[in-house]
């Protein structure tokens, strides 16, 4: 805990403690005792994770009523454009893809316009957009661990330079631009937020950057995801998209009902007369 003034730090200890930090982060961290009393950024890189983002959030003066509330842009000329528009950006180390700006390259996006069905999300005669490109998440830097936060998400972020972002900026423009009455968007754009890998490890501590926590495969489904309590600490359980039963709000809302239940049954063992 930090004081209110902010003149001392020190540690409570608790019955139990649960835990909704991303799994790789908060083990590493929290729960490390080589951790830096949790100011540091690091997580494990052995599990799977699921894709990450590069989000953009634009606000428009002028409304695009060429798009619905929800809109995906798939390349499938062919069977091997298909393939590869899964990879380009998970990919990008590949040698094959590395020098190639995006825009040569085939590659899947998502878009949302809230002001679809719900005309608040902007002022009269506007729009707002987000998009979403899928990319790799976070390349890990086993040197970053023991240095203070601020300098290690400071470096991460550099993994998702200004070059980049404008490159993948440039290609969703001008796959929007074909699109009837989106041919000049980028001159009507008024605002931007964007957000990375980077900018996600930094708001929310999530395992390399990636918002959906770890994937779904075979290895980390199920019983073989990582459970609710951890080997290393009796009073902490974890909650949340990289534990398990998984990612997406339904899911995250039955392990946190599970999670609750045992937490329950854990305190009256130790003889608490919680209901």
């Amino acid at each position: 805990f930090t004081s209110k003034d902010d003149d001392e730090v020190g540690f409570l200890p608790a019955d139990l403690v649960i835990c909704n930090a991303d799994v790789p982060f908060a083990t590493e961290t929290i729960l490390s005792a080589s951790s830096n009393d949790g100011n540091n950024y690091d997580w494990n890189d052995k599990f799977d994770y699921s894709s990450g983002v590069i989000a953009f959030h634009w606000s428009f003066a002028q409304q695009i009523e060429a798009l619905n509330t929800h809109n995906v842009f798939m390349s499938a000329k062919n069977t091997e454009d298909a393939v590869s528009s899964w990879s380009v950006l998970r990919d990008g180390d590949d040698s094959k893809s590395i020098n190639k700006s995006l825009k040569d390259q085939p590659f899947n996006f998502y878009v949302h316009r809230a002001s679809h069905t719900d005309e608040t999300a902007a002022p009269p005669g506007c729009d707002s957009i987000m998009v979403l490109v899928p990319c790799k998440p976070l390349v890990r830097m086993t040197e970053l661990a023991s240095l203070p936060r601020e300098e290690a998400i400071l470096k991460y972020k550099q993994q998702f330079d200004e070059d980049l972002v404008n490159d993948v900026r440039e290609a969703v423009m001008e796959r929007l631009s074909v699109l009837q009455g989106l041919e000049n968007l980028q001159d009507r754009l008024i605002d931007e937020v964007i957000d990375t890998p980077g900018t996600y490890a930094d708001y929310y501590n999530v395992g390399g950057g990636v918002p959906f926590g770890l994937s779904h495969g075979l290895g980390q489904l199920s019983l073989t995801r990582p459970g609710a309590e951890p080997s290393t600490h009796d009073n902490v359980l974890f909650v949340g998209a990289s534990s398990r039963p998984g990612n997406g709000v339904p899911l995250v809302l039955i392990g946190a009902k599970l999670v609750a239940k045992r937490a329950i049954k854990k305190l009256q063992r130790k003889g608490s007369n919680i209901q």
